[in-house]
């Protein structure tokens, strides 16, 4: 198969991504949804190959085979089957996230483990200042013990670690009770006809699967943007806008919301190799098994050697060191110094 016939008229080519905006379009969006997703800071569409979040080596390990669907039972009876719910290939990137059920039970577990680490903590540091600093004999520092920490430490703690232990034997036992199939797909990002789609809203059901809407990469751009935590910090996450119509796309279920903008400028780094048709897939385990599907991949892999088993075959120290290696080159390439 060619290159021309496998990759459709709208494939994304940067060098041709210069006026993206066709004769005639007029830019549709509100004020309120410029001020709301184009107030970030805008990235190029000028890219620096092989460079993915960090996190991307330690979610995707080597070892992947062929077969990265993400599997739903639909039907009953003899008609069950299982169907490809969300995938990520040499092709697209279907993304699809577990229901609210579900990450209302893994929130519960991580928010009783933290409560009983930090309380904890807190509670030895403030035994060890009071007996330290607390000008009392040690009987009253006996009775304070008693009567104050120990009943926190009881009830609260022991009831942290009940929530804690319970959720995870579930999880152990019972894994169906709470990772649950996704009602449909999220997003897609087709490398082969250059198109970026978002689906409707998958927590109803009818609306489960249904495109919202689809427009081509080009017309697309990238922003980080800042919003305040709690404590008044700086909290980043990455979004890609269309340039003239109300269409926009949180990229934070791909790459969650952070206390650097490394971490998403990184991310768009990397949707800018992947859906760009006229250059190799980014050499990542996660595209290894796939690279050879993909003509232009598969023509660089063949003019460079690569070995195909590059990732698979490679020992977990060297695997430590170019996942370390990535996270630095993350850093340097997309740090405030380099701007």
């Amino acid at each position: 198969m060619s290159e021309t016939s496998y990759y459709g008229p709208t494939a994304w080519q940067p060098d041709r991504d210069s006026s993206p905006r066709r004769r005639g379009q007029l830019d549709q969006r509100s004020r309120g949804f410029r001020f709301q997703w184009t107030a970030g800071q805008k990235l190029s569409k000028e890219y620096v190959s092989n460079v993915v979040p960090g996190d991307f080596l330690e979610t995707w390990l080597p070892g992947q085979d062929e077969d990265t669907n993400w599997y739903v039972e639909e039907g009953r009876g003899e008609e069950r089957k299982r169907v490809p719910m969300a995938w990520i290939n040499q092709e697209s990137i279907r993304w699809a996230t577990l229901p609210g059920s579900s990450w209302r039970w893994l929130l519960l577990k991580v928010f009783a483990k933290f409560t009983l680490i930090l309380g904890g903590v807190g509670i030895f540091l403030a035994s060890v200042a009071v007996t330290l600093l607390l000008d009392v004999s040690a009987e009253e520092k006996r009775q304070l013990f008693l009567e104050g920490f120990l009943p926190i430490l009881v009830y609260g703690g022991g009831g942290c670690a009940l929530i804690w232990g319970c959720v995870s034997l579930i999880e152990h036992l019972f894994p169906s009770w709470i990772y649950k199939d996704p009602k449909g797909p999220l997003w897609e990002f087709n490398r082969r006809t250059g198109l970026v789609t978002a689906f409707r809203n998958p927590k109803k059901k009818r609306d489960a699967g249904q495109i919202a809407w689809q427009s081509p990469f080009a017309e697309f751009d990238g922003y980080v943007h800042t919003g305040p935590t709690h404590q008044g910090l700086p909290l980043y996450y990455g979004a890609m806008v269309h340039r003239f119509r109300e269409e926009a796309l949180p990229l934070t279920d791909f790459q969650a919301a952070s206390s650097n903008d490394e971490d998403h400028k990184a991310l768009w780094n990397f949707w800018l190799q992947y859906m760009d048709s006229t250059a190799p897939l980014p050499d990542i385990p996660l595209f290894e098994p796939h690279r050879h599907k993909d003509p232009v991949t598969a023509e660089h892999d063949k003019r460079i050697g690569r070995n195909p088993r590059y990732w698979r075959d490679m020992d977990e120290a060297t695997y430590k060191q170019k996942t370390d290696e990535m996270y630095k080159r993350c850093l340097k390439v997309f740090s405030f110094a380099s701007r």
